[in-house]
């Protein structure tokens, strides 16, 4: 004997909603093909995403199924679903905007995380400098410091330690490659 199924589409969707209550899938398929592509328009209207139109859809059936015994309809099947999908529209929206944020948090984090580390960087190599410098024979150490950080000319460190600019040349090449050999050390 084949049963006609077909006449479900007749039914009210109050009518099939309280099928589905009582456990007639063909019902709930009914109401199913009735809602589906109008949820899913709506949903994709908004979202602009026919991926997370569907998989909205699709959960607000899912909950339909699972909840049918205990929801009690107040508005109409067709009002409830739409104010079931606002809903998940809204929460779709909330979480993009939770993980926008995390995202933004994140890169900004890391920024911060890469300042800190190049400042670390920074410091711990002028850290290393400072202590090749004062390892630096003392004349030598002197010659570099004028020249450095007193800017004074090889002239001027010449003749204020009464040394010729040949010697000075020499000081400050032979502490220019102390420093760029502790440098290469610490690099590697």
């Amino acid at each position: 004997m084949i049963v006609n199924t077909d006449y479900y589409c007749w039914f009210s969707d109050e009518e099939l909603f309280n099928h589905v209550k009582q456990d007639d899938k063909k019902a709930f398929e009914e109401l199913f093909k009735r809602y589906w592509a109008f949820l899913l328009d709506n949903a994709y209207k908004t979202l602009q995403s026919r991926e997370k139109a569907e998989d909205i859809v699709q959960e607000i059936f899912i909950s339909l199924f699972i909840r049918r015994h205990t929801i009690e309809l107040s508005v109409s099947l067709k009002a409830y679903l739409c104010q079931a999908l606002k809903f998940k529209v809204m929460n779709e929206y909330r979480s993009q905007t939770v993980r926008r944020n995390f995202l933004k948090n994140m890169h900004s984090k890391d920024f911060e995380r890469s300042e800190i580390g190049s400042s670390c960087e920074h410091k711990e190599l002028e850290m290393s400098i400072n202590q090749s410098i004062k390892q630096l024979p003392e004349k030598c150490k002197r010659v570099f410091l004028l020249s450095r950080e007193e800017a004074y000319s090889y002239k001027d460190i010449s003749g204020a330690l009464n040394i010729s600019v040949s010697t000075v040349e020499k000081h400050i090449s032979k502490a220019l490659k102390v420093l760029k050999n502790r440098v290469n050390l610490m690099n590697n």
